[in-house]
């Protein structure tokens, strides 16, 4: 039987440090994918993937067993790439903190294809990547935790600490600028 997460945590704390191990390997791949997809440099996204299970080894302890340990790692992660895209100034981050109202437009009814039909049609894969690079990174980190990671808009809004329109309304803008940049 499969250990939830938040037994893990538990058994680490009972001196079975071979939990921490398996939160890693059940994470590793999911922390690296989420980080790479927003830094597109696979150097970076090591270092950010490192620096991430650092933090969540040093604040574990902090860690509630009633909060979903997969939002608190993909929140960590977040704030390991922000410091980074701090560092790096090339983004105007405080443009991520604004709340936006929610336009007519995005509460239309979508009849084109969702974007987990696109992301597994591999001839267009590398074009969504290039197109992916070009839109917000607010945008972006929206599109890969909800289609990618498979992450609902709750969780989203708690790793983003936005309100739930907020991370839904610029999930579709994000989607309507790849559709411009695809022609749809």
């Amino acid at each position: 039987m499969n250990k939830t997460d938040e037994q893990l945590v538990v058994e680490y704390f009972s001196d079975m440090s071979e939990a921490f191990d398996q939160l890693v390997s059940r994470y590793l791949k999911l922390i690296y994918n989420f980080l790479y997809g927003m830094s597109k440099d696979g150097e970076v996204a090591d270092e950010l993937t490192q620096e991430t299970f650092l933090k969540v080894w040093k604040n574990l302890k902090k860690f509630q067993a009633n909060k979903n340990f997969k939002v608190w790692i993909y929140a960590i992660a977040r704030n390991v790439l922000i410091d980074w895209f701090r560092k790096k100034k090339n983004i105007n981050f405080s443009q991520l903190d604004f709340s936006e109202d929610v336009l007519f437009e995005d509460t239309l009814i979508d009849t084109e294809p969702l974007p987990p039909e696109i992301f597994e049609r591999q001839e267009i894969a590398e074009e969504l990547k290039l197109a992916l690079a070009d839109i917000s990174p607010d945008y972006r980190m929206i599109i890969l935790l909800h289609d990618k990671e498979d992450l609902t808009f709750e969780e989203i809004a708690e790793i983003t600490n936005k309100p739930m329109n907020t991370v839904k309304s610029q999930y579709r803008r994000g989607i309507l600028a790849l559709r411009r940049r695809f022609g749809l």
